[in-house]
């Protein structure tokens, strides 16, 4: 059974993920405080260090993490492409423009280390990604405890996230765990019912398909 941490880290208070069968780990979403991350590490290894997406609050630390740690930095080509606009924003708002080491592309249906799987969930950016493990489910700013990611930055899709938000209430078990990208955690089940922004009211007339 995979085991789930969470570090919060920056100044935008970003749930960084360390995802771990026994000593072997999957770092997701380093978004600032390297040392931090490390110091919960601990002497466990780590096997690749993942994005959700590429906003700077989600991958401050991915560079010193992966040059400490001599592993790859794991992330969706479309948001790859947008970095730059991504780093803008960045400066915009006052932060650092993040240094990015270069990257694996990953997509739907993606197998990462320890069997975790990817599903293209796009909306809060074109390559937002959630990594599914055996009973949770990591959705970045996608899907929040009562809430979902805004689409106002760069490559932003309101559609886009409804329908990606829609699929994880069809394809994912009611008690599958949500760890999003900041605040606290919920169910599938629980924003099925009462997520404020998007229900599963909101996706009726869709067909049910199932991910796992």
């Amino acid at each position: 059974m995979l085991t789930v941490e969470v570090v919060v880290v920056g100044p935008l208070e970003t749930n960084c993920y360390l995802v771990c069968d026994g000593n072997s780990c999957v770092i997701i979403d380093p978004g600032d405080e390297a040392e931090a991350i490390l110091n919960t590490l601990g002497n466990r290894r780590v096997l690749a260090v993942v994005a959700t997406h590429l906003h700077f609050d989600h991958v401050g630390a991915a560079k010193e993490l992966t040059d400490s740690l001599g592993v790859p930095f794991m992330v969706h080509k479309l948001d790859w492409e947008l970095r730059d606009a991504f780093n803008e924003l960045a400066v915009r708002w006052g932060f650092a423009r993040p240094e990015l080491p270069e990257p694996v592309f990953i997509d739907e249906g993606s197998k990462l280390p320890l069997d975790l799987k990817v599903m293209h969930t796009p909306g809060h950016t074109p390559g937002s990604i959630s990594i599914v493990g055996d009973n949770f489910v990591i959705t970045g700013d996608t899907l929040f405890a009562g809430s979902v990611g805004r689409t106002d930055l760069p490559g932003g899709d309101v559609d886009r996230l409804r329908d990606s938000v829609c699929r994880l209430y069809r394809e994912l078990p009611d008690d599958f765990i949500i760890y999003p990208g900041h605040g606290p955690y919920t169910t599938v089940g629980e924003e099925k019912l009462n997520n404020l922004v998007i229900p599963m009211e909101a996706c009726l007339g869709e067909g049910r398909a199932q991910f796992i």
